[in-house]
């Protein structure tokens, strides 16, 4: 294993009102390096009654003291300062992202870093752009509209891209001028506790943004469920996010959902197929394929499925797991042994269901770690349907140009 650089991982506590506070059940559960198996550190085990403490900081905050009061304009500057902080501690941030998360540390640094740091510099332009208008009416009236805050939001991450899942919610949030209670993934926490610090840093008011942990589905559910939120938004699973929007409904919550799916490419005979095996193997295999839109079917047209899946193993064998904090890897640890298990579990339904492996599909690191081989299936049955979110890819042929497409 390639040495990570010196940073410290302390425990994790709940960051509640501008302080570190330890749970209300007193428990704590460990955060893993998917690559090795080790534990980082321990981290809070929110429960209900932290969500109601989070809650009602935020509320608090929303009405009254430093922030309802601040400008546009100011609260533009706190964001722009967040996003010159993540690149200042870009090496750091990326760090903890990859320990975390498994992914190659080129990733974390190269790309996720630095879009997180854009995302909040963006959002900083948009808190003074955000108008009413005036309507015109018959009569001697003034008639406007004005866009206000709408209070307290709850920003629900998953585990694939935490701290840039994170920014896309917590960003747009503070630029209209609402607080936030931030539940990051259970195993992928670290990034989004560090984000709390660096808004502290930034001057940023107590109880403004909020981080709890917590490692069972019972925080999030008490998040949504909550009647001082006035909104959620979420990243997930389509499951999950049925289950929010119907929670939701009791008070009437406004709801915004970022769901999953299989997302295929097609391929035609008339395409440069070179480019088309890049697209496919970029498409599936960046980020571990642990992405909502990674391309895990291909449909092929039949007269170049031989030609097109030879070029396609070919690119796959020379994708190699790695080291995540190497700078030379490309392809790191899934993220937990429990999605390993599913990955490999959709493997061995594929090939029970006639799919013929062509590339990979075993666990490729030490049994502490968790990282599987690139791989590929060809000419699979239903193994098409569900969400894995990881890694394995599937081809097939069919009548392309109509039953495919629909």
């Amino acid at each position: 294993m390639a040495t990570a650089p010196q940073i410290q991982v302390k425990p994790g506590k709940l960051f509640i009102g501008g302080k570190w506070v330890e749970a209300a059940s007193g428990k704590t559960f460990p955060t893993t390096n998917p690559a090795t198996g080790e534990t980082l550190t321990v981290l809070a085990e929110g429960d209900e009654r932290d969500v109601a403490a989070a809650v009602e900081v935020a509320r608090r905050a929303f009405e009254s003291g430093p922030w309802p009061e601040m400008s546009a304009s100011d609260r533009g500057k706190l964001l722009w300062k967040i996003g010159d902080l993540i690149d200042k501690y870009n090496e750091e941030l990326g760090t903890l992202e990859t320990l975390d998360n498994g992914k190659p540390i080129f990733e974390s640094r190269q790309v996720d870093m630095p879009m997180v740091a854009e995302v909040f510099r963006y959002y900083a332009g948009w808190a003074t752009k955000i108008h009413g208008e005036t309507v015109p009416v018959r009569g001697p009236f003034l008639n406007y509209t004005l866009r206000e805050p709408l209070g307290v939001v709850a920003a629900i991450v998953p585990w694939n891209f935490p701290l840039l899942l994170a920014s896309w919610k917590v960003a747009p949030a503070l630029a209209a001028g609402n607080t936030v209670v931030l539940k990051p993934a259970p195993w992928t926490s670290l990034t989004a506790l560090r984000l709390a610090e660096l808004c502290q840093e930034v001057g940023l008011p107590d109880g403004v943004l909020n981080v709890v942990t917590g490692s069972t589905r019972d925080l999030g559910r008490a998040l949504v469920r909550h009647p001082g939120v006035d909104k959620v938004a979420f990243t997930g699973s389509t499951q999950t996010g049925q289950e929010i929007a119907r929670a939701s409904a009791d008070t009437l919550k406004h709801v915004t959902l970022e769901l999953g799916g299989k997302s295929p490419n097609i391929v035609f005979a008339d395409a440069d197929l070179d480019a088309a095996v890049r697209g496919a193997t970029i498409g599936i295999f960046y980020g571990k394929g642990e992405v909502c839109a990674a391309g895990s079917r291909l449909f092929v047209e039949k007269k170049i499925h031989d030609d097109f899946l030879q070029k396609l193993v070919d690119r796959t064998k020379k994708m190699q797991p790695g080291d995540p904090l190497d700078p030379k890897t490309r392809f790191g640890a899934l993220v937990s042994e429990q999605q390993m298990q599913k990955v490999l579990g959709y493997i061995k339904k594929g090939s029970a269901e006639g799919a013929k492996l062509v590339a990979g599909g075993a666990r490729s690191l030490p049994p502490s770690g968790r990282a599987t081989s690139p791989r590929r299936t060809a000419w699979p049955r239903n193994f098409r349907r569900g969400r894995c979110g990881s890694t394995p890819i599937t081809i097939s042929t069919r009548p392309l140009r109509s039953a495919a497409i629909k």
